[in-house]
């Protein structure tokens, strides 16, 4: 835990929205993705993370210095992830989705369920991520970024980069297996699934 994250911690808990803010910018758009690696449905990936952040908001008098605030804002989102999941799992919303799509969505609670962000250190594993992606090829980054950050779809990838989508697909394919391999020792297993598409 480093000074600038324990001030940060401290200020949220006095109820300062700029450091809120501060916090809400810098993780909205990684939960976002983490969520929809599980719950594949960006619309309700973004209203679950806006949920965990009106959670750590509501309870941050509860909040420690000690407290890793990626880890904890990873948590909120994985329960309100496992939450939405579970309602899918007994609700009739789902009744018209092909069965194989429903059996993969409750795969995704299931490995949701095995995780646990208070077992190793968030940090550590988004600096390790970022020295990856900065060691990527050039071309193998850019499409990496434009597919995964970006958010862009293999079409639009290959028209901005005037490559074909095969191209595009053996770029996504050769990263997403230099990130398994090169992250498995900072990875409980359940984790790993957000690499089958996504990081």
């Amino acid at each position: 835990m480093n000074q600038l994250q324990s001030g940060i911690i401290r200020l949220i808990k006095e109820g300062d929205e700029k450091a809120f803010e501060i916090i809400f910018r810098t993780y909205y758009s990684r939960l976002v993705r983490f969520a929809n690696e599980y719950v594949k449905d960006s619309e309700i990936s973004r209203n679950l993370v806006q949920n965990a952040f009106m959670k750590l908001w509501e309870n941050r008098t509860g909040l420690k210095e000690t407290d890793a605030i990626n880890g904890y804002l990873y948590t909120l989102t994985k329960n309100e992830s496992i939450s939405y999941l579970r309602h899918l799992k007994v609700s009739q919303k789902f009744a018209g989705k092909i069965q194989a799509e429903f059996d993969n969505l409750m795969l995704n609670l299931d490995a949701l369920s095995d995780l646990d962000f208070n077992t190793f250190d968030m940090t550590r594993l988004e600096l390790a991520i970022s020295k990856i992606l900065e060691e990527l090829p050039e071309r193998c980054r850019e499409v990496f970024i434009l597919s995964r950050i970006e958010q862009l779809k293999n079409k639009e990838i290959a028209e901005k980069l005037q490559i074909s989508n095969k191209a595009v697909e053996s770029n996504i394919t050769r990263a997403l297996k230099i990130f398994r391999d090169q992250l498995k020792d900072y990875l409980p297993a359940g984790f790993l699934v957000i690499f089958q598409n996504a990081f």
